[in-house]
């Protein structure tokens, strides 16, 4: 069949099920029934309750398919086969693409868990917009890439995204464009780098790229035999946009629409967590007050000033001069540290205070590993300034080294864990990160300044 054929036969097809005797209503309700036709086959997707019903549907359903397509033309399924009731592995599929998409960063420190057969649990703190977060949820997120047919002509409103098309002859509903044209591929074809974008205009977009080699070849084949034709891309059986094949399109792509940055983060979270098995209710909301408590916070900050002020203290004591500059470095790492969760979006519970508290004994093991470089450097007889030149040349190896393992010891965490580990281990890299900025930059531009300001120049100041 053509591709034109294959829309046409699947339009029939729908009408065919709409028969009150097969499925009725529920052919109409993309969320209940899906049908796609291509030139390979024929795919219904109906949601019985029981495999007894998917056995007294299969018999009508059958018999459409071969008053569409003509006896012997087709191989039907038996229902015992193709009839998925629901259980503990559709539940934890479903409880991980929920928490992908609403703790993308690994930054929200989610708590998830199962409950029942057929239902999920999910604790989200400092949530500030609850209806955001609903349909999130409950959007399936499947989404498509289909060929309009040349005849008809598809405009989505760039402010409203009001769908409109004709074709030729009389204005046409959404859902007939649909029907009416071909499928090209699934998102489950593409990778899960999807990312916010700039389209040509400055306005936000959702870039993607083709999962294997196949699909990319695939996708250039049907782009580069169709262009000036119209590629729907369609989320949920909704036309998100319906951008002129202008050229080939080979592996990479921009999605295009009325999209606030807001919109478009959400889609691309959508698509890097995957379709929903099945569609999805939220049955109960709560807004309850912090897991932690008010003394608990309290107690978790006060360990965490505690630890500060004693480290400060040393470092001080110990070292002199070039301790104090590694606290005020110490400050500003604690500033930058907290700058950098904010603008990721993280929420700080019990883990990432854990997290920040360890990073600040960390943020100064670079500082002692200089400071004790500087004073075999300085007993050698070396002017000060080519001393703390020296000692920060070569302690760089060893503080690199430190780090790295650190940062993979984070990667590990964040990569095998989930919830409130992944929320560690966010904390823990983002404070190996800019401590060794802070260590290595700040505290060595403090310690120039105060040698060519003239101040500083008293070796005792520096513990020899």
């Amino acid at each position: 069949e053509s591709t034109s054929e294959a829309a046409s036969k699947q339009k029939e097809l729908l009408d065919a099920l709409a028969d009150p005797q097969v499925l009725g209503k529920a052919a109409t309700d993309s969320n209940t029934v899906q049908v796609t036709v291509t030139q390979q086959e024929a795919k219904i997707i109906a949601r019985p309750n029981s495999g007894e019903e998917a056995k007294a549907l299969l018999e009508p359903i059958s018999g459409k398919v071969a008053q569409v397509f003509g006896e012997g033309k087709f191989v039907a399924p038996k229902a015992t086969t193709v009839f998925k009731p629901a259980n503990e592995e559709l539940q934890k599929s479903v409880m991980g693409i929920m928490e992908k998409r609403l703790n993308g960063m690994g930054t929200s420190e989610i708590s998830a868990y199962t409950k029942g057969q057929n239902q999920v649990v999910l604790e989200i703190p400092g949530v500030k917009d609850p209806d955001s977060v609903r349909e999130m949820l409950k959007t399936v997120a499947q989404m498509e890439f289909r060929l309009i047919p040349r005849n008809i002509q598809v405009n989505v409103d760039k402010e409203s995204g009001v769908v409109t098309a004709n074709d030729g002859t009389r204005s046409i509903e959404e859902k007939e464009v649909i029907d009416r044209s071909y499928l090209v591929m699934t998102g489950s074809s593409l990778n899960a780098n999807s990312d916010v974008a700039l389209d040509q205009g400055g306005k936000p977009a959702v870039s993607f790229s083709m999962r294997t080699e196949n699909d990319k070849q695939l996708f250039a084949a049907i782009t580069g035999a169709n262009i000036n034709s119209q590629l729907a891309i369609v989320l949920d059986n909704h036309i998100v946009t319906a951008p002129v094949i202008q050229n080939k399109i080979y592996g990479n792509g921009v999605i295009t629409g009325s999209f606030t940055m807001t919109e478009a983060k959400d889609m691309a979270l959508l698509l890097n967590a995957g379709a929903l098995p099945v569609p999805v209710d939220v049955v109960e909301n709560r807004t309850v007050s912090a897991t932690l408590g008010a003394d608990s916070i309290n107690m978790s900050m006060r360990a965490g000033l505690i630890g500060l002020l004693a480290v400060l203290v040393f470092m001080f004591a110990y070292y002199r001069l070039p301790g104090l500059m590694a606290n005020l470095a110490l400050i500003i790492y604690i500033f930058f540290s907290l700058a950098v969760l904010w603008l990721f979006g993280a929420t700080l519970t019990l883990p990432g205070i854990a997290g920040l508290i360890i990073s600040i004994g960390m943020a100064v093991d670079a500082n002692v590993i200089i400071f004790e470089r500087l004073k075999e450097e300085l007993h050698t007889k070396k002017p000060l300034e080519t001393a703390i030149d020296v000692a920060f040349s070569r302690a760089w190896t060893a503080i690199l080294d430190s780090n790295i393992a650190s940062l993979i010891t984070g990667g590990v965490l964040y990569a095998l864990g989930t919830g409130a580990v992944r929320g560690f281990a966010v904390t823990l890299m983002i404070g190996v990160a800019v401590s060794l900025f802070t260590a290595v930059t700040v505290t060595r531009l403090f310690m120039k300044l105060m040698i060519r300001s003239g101040i500083g120049h008293k070796l005792s100041w520096y513990g020899v």
